[in-house]
């Protein structure tokens, strides 16, 4: 037994170890990114490709970068990255994108903030014939050669039957929902909803929203459970996962009060090994940024890419699971 005891108690030492060095990495990758303030109007090397990071993105940007690294040292590309700072938003990865198109990009991949800075970035790179790849989008809008996405209203209905088997398919649950309009969070509060009707002891209780800072989030996540007594909760984006997993602690509700969320930083994952976070909805981001450098390159060789958007698949995880063999590149790309 107590043999038995020392071999657990080293196996939750080797996977705290590996977190701590999961934020290493990703705090030293960080520090190469660069922001958009940081990118000029000089001219592009010849053969460069740009990929513009999701705004708010963190971790998940670091992924699609190193996808992207991948496929441009095999087909003989160079990548220009443009990242962002916590409170840039949509305006600078517009600006940041427009200036890769005049600085002579061969072509562009972006994770657009919304409809609008797609739409006009297409229609820039249309002006001036450079391909146009959207990542994590649908919207195959006039100017876009290629897109890759999820099935975002699936990733959905993953959540919330994940979140309905921990709550033993009855009592009261809230979404965390964003405060800035995202087609693609929508479609993934529907899925949620959908999901959850099928389970008629599950009451969907007055939800809150919050944007990009982890206070605001906290803040929201205590006027919700201030408002009512809830058993479990999604949080549609990783900051509201994280402003709720720190009221769930304050409150001393942590593993009472079940989470399921989207996303998998490395600071979620540690809340998923200490049981504050329950699942996680997760998606291949190394491949978003792959398999989208792959289609620009097409494009550029003359070659047609897909009629409609590729999609990839979601999958939930849990502290019991992550570090499954074919979940390790999923949740943790740029470790070699």
């Amino acid at each position: 037994m107590r043999s038995s005891n020392r071999q657990q108690e080293c196996r939750v030492l080797w996977r705290r170890l590996t977190v701590l060095l999961l934020i290493s990495a990703l705090w030293i990758m960080g520090m190469a990114g660069c922001s958009s303030s940081e990118i000029d109007s000089a001219r592009l090397e010849p053969r460069t490709i740009a990929l513009i990071a999701p705004v708010h993105a963190e971790e998940q940007g670091d992924a699609m970068r190193l996808g992207a690294e991948a496929a441009a040292k095999e087909y003989g590309y160079q990548l220009q990255y443009a990242s962002f700072k916590p409170n840039e938003d949509a305006g600078e990865q517009l600006a940041a994108a427009l200036r890769m198109v005049e600085g002579g990009a061969s072509a562009i991949l972006i994770d657009p903030a919304n409809e609008g800075v797609l739409e006009e970035l297409a229609a820039a790179a249309s002006a001036r014939n450079v391909p146009l790849v959207a990542l994590n989008d649908e919207r195959l809008v006039k100017g876009v050669q290629g897109a890759i996405t999820v099935d975002h209203v699936e990733a959905g209905r993953q959540a919330g039957e994940a979140l309905a088997k921990l709550i033993g398919d009855a009592g009261s649950v809230a979404i965390m929902r964003s405060d800035r309009t995202d087609p693609d969070l929508e479609l993934r509060e529907a899925g949620i909803r959908e999901a959850l009707a099928r389970h008629p002891s599950i009451r969907i209780v007055e939800s809150a929203s919050c944007g990009n800072l982890r206070d605001a989030c906290w803040n929201a996540a205590k006027g919700m459970l201030d408002a009512s007594h809830i058993d479990g909760a999604i949080a549609l984006e990783s900051g509201a996962s994280l402003g709720l997993a720190d009221e769930a602690k304050r409150r001393s509700e942590a593993g009472r009060l079940k989470i399921v969320a989207f996303g998998s930083q490395v600071e979620q994952l540690s809340l998923l090994q200490d049981g504050v976070i329950h699942q996680l909805v997760v998606q291949n981001d190394f491949s978003f940024g792959y398999i989208g450098l792959e289609q620009a390159v097409s494009v550029l060789s003359g070659k047609e890419t897909p009629g409609s958007p590729t999609m990839l698949e979601t999958k939930v995880v849990n502290a019991d699971n992550m570090f499954w063999m074919n979940n390790q590149k999923l949740l943790f790309p740029f470790v070699q």
